[in-house]
């Protein structure tokens, strides 16, 4: 509870993530080229900030009012569309690291991915690394956040895909949920079995006001943004707005 007190506001219990951590499946991000330049300016906006471990150094020396840093688990190829330089055959899902090495970087919590829509053996592996890291996290007290991603080519109803997703991260052990924002409907029947925080990850940056809204008033607990974040024009004014939507008492001006 104490580390996950390091990205959620204590005041109100949400939080705003940044997950930046892509560059490990991608490469060079439009936005991140100078990854620590990007991110500082950043810090003291969010709740969180999710790095590749080889990134972590960079932004160790956070100040008490800077987001806290989780690390990225695992990899997986499923990231890569088609135009990729090395566009995936077939998509892996792998665990990188140990709880203990989140603890010896001197993370705050863990972030994983389970994937949904694919070969049986991916969404195995999906499961069998939540349920390692949750036990793992639980005996040094590490959190594991898991980001529903239901982008395989088997989804033939997302937003279903996404409550299936939202299940199984909750019976993998998750301290923390993410998933896309799925609608209403879907939004409501999470709600009735997830027991632990759950964020969404909103659909584009035209209508996020309304999502967040939406999401807030079924009981969500804050908001997730991917790297695309720092494709946007001025990515501090959509983190300041948004900061002021999920803590518009202590949010910062």
């Amino acid at each position: 509870m104490l580390r996950m007190q390091e990205f959620f506001t204590a005041a109100d219990q949400r939080s705003l993530i940044v997950d930046a951590s892509a560059g490990m499946i991608l490469g060079k991000l439009p936005g991140l080229e100078d990854f620590e330049a990007a991110l500082r300016p950043i810090l003291p906006l969010v709740d969180g900030v999710v790095c590749a471990p080889s990134q972590l150094h960079r932004l160790g020396t956070n100040k008490l009012q800077d987001g806290g840093l989780l690390m990225r688990m695992d990899w997986t190829n499923s990231l890569r569309d088609p135009d990729f330089v090395l566009p995936p055959v077939q998509v892996h899902h792998f665990q990188l690291f140990a709880a203990s090495d989140a603890s010896d970087f001197g993370a705050v919590g863990m972030v994983i991915s389970f994937l949904l829509g694919y070969e049986e053996e991916v969404e195995a592996e999906c499961m069998e690394t939540t349920v390692t890291l949750a036990l793992e996290g639980k005996a040094i007290g590490m959190p594991l956040v898991v980001e529903v991603r239901p982008t395989g080519p088997r989804v033939s109803l997302p937003g279903k895909a996404v409550e299936l997703g939202a299940s199984y991260a909750l019976e993998g052990g998750a301290d923390v949920i993410v998933v896309p924002y799925p609608g209403p409907a879907s939004l409501k029947t999470i709600s009735r079995f997830v027991s632990v925080p759950l964020l969404i990850k909103p659909f584009g940056f035209t209508d996020v006001e309304r999502q967040v809204e939406e999401a807030l008033s079924l009981g969500c607990s804050g908001v997730w943004f991917d790297h695309t974040l720092f494709q946007q024009t001025n990515p501090g004014h959509v983190l300041r707005a948004m900061g002021g939507q999920l803590h518009p008492v202590s949010s910062i001006t």
